[in-house]
């Protein structure tokens, strides 16, 4: 049993510096240590083996990863990420919360939003089409009495209908048959 090279107390931290090839070995009880700011071993191994976590973490998915396997298809996950591409419409079921934590991982959100094939758009996973948004706005320029913007809005309405080939909706209101009345969308 070693005592503090300073106070003769126990010894409980010991030091090996080795420096030009000579071995210097230096023992301190816990309170000369702190005092000397000498590195605990117990502190600095927590930190070693927290650094550690990520990768064991890591390693214990991937492992878990390697056992997935579709029941209809037999497909596993190592192989779906391989592929890139499922092997039945099971493994969507199958693979869902790895699948899940990929697309977060790649695209930052599970969730599209955006434009759709057909010329709709995708907002909070919900299927919107242009048409219902602009007249959105417009109901809110007629509140607002904004009389141009509504009806640029109503242009743009009738724009977006004659673009995909249909009627724009036009129908004159009230009045005798020929009258000029305003025109609802």
């Amino acid at each position: 049993m070693y005592s503090c090279d300073r106070c003769d107390s126990p010894a409980t931290v010991h030091m090996t510096d080795i420096k030009q090839g000579e071995k210097t070995e230096r023992h301190f009880c816990e309170e000369c240590a702190r005092a000397m700011q000498v590195p605990q071993p117990s502190k600095e191994l927590a930190k070693l083996l927290k650094s550690f976590e990520p990768i064991h973490s890591m390693a214990r998915r991937k492992l878990a990863q390697t056992n997935l396997a579709c029941p209809e298809c037999g497909m596993t996950y190592a192989e779906f990420r391989q592929q890139g591409r499922f092997g039945c419409p099971h493994d969507y079921k199958a693979f869902g919360d790895e699948v899940v934590k990929l697309l977060q991982r790649i695209h930052g959100s599970t969730e599209y939003s955006g434009p759709a094939p057909d010329g709709r758009t995708i907002e909070g996973g919900k299927l919107v089409d242009e048409v219902t948004l602009i007249r959105a706005r417009l109901e809110q320029a007629v509140a607002e009495e904004d009389y141009e913007q509504a009806a640029r809005l109503r242009d743009e309405i009738r724009q977006q209908l004659r673009a995909r080939g249909r009627p724009s909706g036009d129908r004159p209101t009230g009045g005798p048959a020929g009258d000029q009345g305003s025109v609802e969308t």
